[in-house]
């Protein structure tokens, strides 16, 4: 072969590289819209986050330094809280534009002392789950009213009972996040696979 289908060969896999990151999830934190051995293709280079985006995250208290897949809950400004395992959120601290939004997307609004809230608002979308029969900490159970603090993300595991996530380490500062999800790759699965997929890690 020519020297120069080499050297093209090596310019593509280094923007590749450089670009985007290539991933298999592992674990049951994303069930069941991700499930071990799906892959997820991500953008290193990108501008912002929005809500309801998947992340690539580097948890520096993790001795293992593993990356987790997580999606962004919330972002800088908005106020959220967890009660009898239900997510609520407010979009950045404001409740009129809460209720509105909620109305116009026919979402779930709730009404608190603190405003509305959505509640759930990512079950519509992104099939959350929630497993009952789970005994959960109480972190998993109940959250006080947060706001999240400036040029931060508050990331969940869409399978909510079984998620090591900000609930456990917080808000995740920008430097945190080492990618952003653009494509899936999921593959057919018989139904008896299906039923043997891993309810907790």
């Amino acid at each position: 072969m020519k020297k120069s289908f080499w050297i093209l060969l090596f310019l593509t896999g280094a923007v590749i590289w450089y670009f985007l990151g290539i991933y298999r999830v592992d674990g049951t934190s994303m069930n069941y819209g991700l499930i071990e051995n799906d892959i997820v293709i991500t953008a290193k280079r990108f501008q912002t986050i929005r809500r309801g985006d998947l992340l690539v995250i580097r948890h520096p208290r993790d001795p293992k330094g593993r990356l987790y897949l997580k999606r962004c809950a919330a972002v800088a400004g908005d106020r959220f809280f967890e009660k009898e395992r239900a997510f609520y959120l407010q979009l950045e601290s404001n409740s009129t534009k809460t209720k509105n939004y909620a109305a116009h997307y026919d979402l779930e609004a709730v009404h608190t002392p603190f405003g509305y809230f959505l509640k759930e608002p990512y079950r519509k979308y992104y099939g959350v789950v929630h497993n009952r029969r789970l005994s959960v900490p109480p972190v998993l159970e109940n959250l006080p009213l947060t706001t999240v603090p400036k040029a931060h993300y508050y990331t969940l595991g869409d399978y909510r009972d079984n998620s090591a996530d900000s609930r456990f380490y917080g808000a995740v500062p920008r430097k945190w996040v080492r990618s952003k999800v653009i494509m899936l790759i999921k593959f057919p699965k018989e139904w008896n696979t299906l039923l043997r997929i891993k309810e907790v890690d």
